[in-house]
């Protein structure tokens, strides 16, 4: 009976053994995957922290977006009116022009008609001034036959 329970023993001892070796193994794997879940804790709690500073820069940023915004509507709008006076003084001074021009073409219809009013009179002294001669002559000849 003896060599059968040292050989129980042995096998119990053996059992034993072989769960002791498998409550290790266990224990270690239990240990890594609480070192993995730890770790994979940290990098969701970085990764957490990388997105709220995210969502704070991009919160930033859009509302240096919308300060931009609205001071480029104001420049549109400052430049938009700035364009409107522009035009209307433009518009002015073309309207202007275009009463210089008339007044110009009066004017030069006017020396026009004067230069042709000129022209005629010269004519008509050049007639004159002829028929005065030619009166003259006449009155000499007749003078001339008269003192003869």
């Amino acid at each position: 009976m003896s060599s059968r329970k040292s050989r129980f023993l042995r096998m119990e001892h053996a059992r034993v053994a072989e769960l002791e070796h498998q409550l290790e193994s266990a224990r270690r794997k239990s240990q890594d995957r609480v070192a993995e879940v730890t770790m994979a804790q940290a990098e969701g709690q970085r990764a957490a922290e990388r997105a709220t500073t995210a969502e704070r820069g991009l919160k930033a940023a859009k509302a240096r977006q919308a300060k931009i915004e609205a001071g480029l509507r104001t420049s549109l709008a400052d430049t938009e009116v700035m364009l409107q006076e522009s035009l209307e003084a433009l518009e002015s001074e073309r309207s202007a022009l275009v009463s210089e021009q008339n007044a110009l073409d009066l004017a030069r219809k006017a020396l026009e008609s004067e230069r042709k009013a000129r022209l005629e009179v010269d004519q008509e002294v050049l007639a004159l001034r002829g028929r005065v001669m030619g009166t003259e002559e006449a009155s000499a000849r007749l003078r001339e036959q008269v003192a003869r």
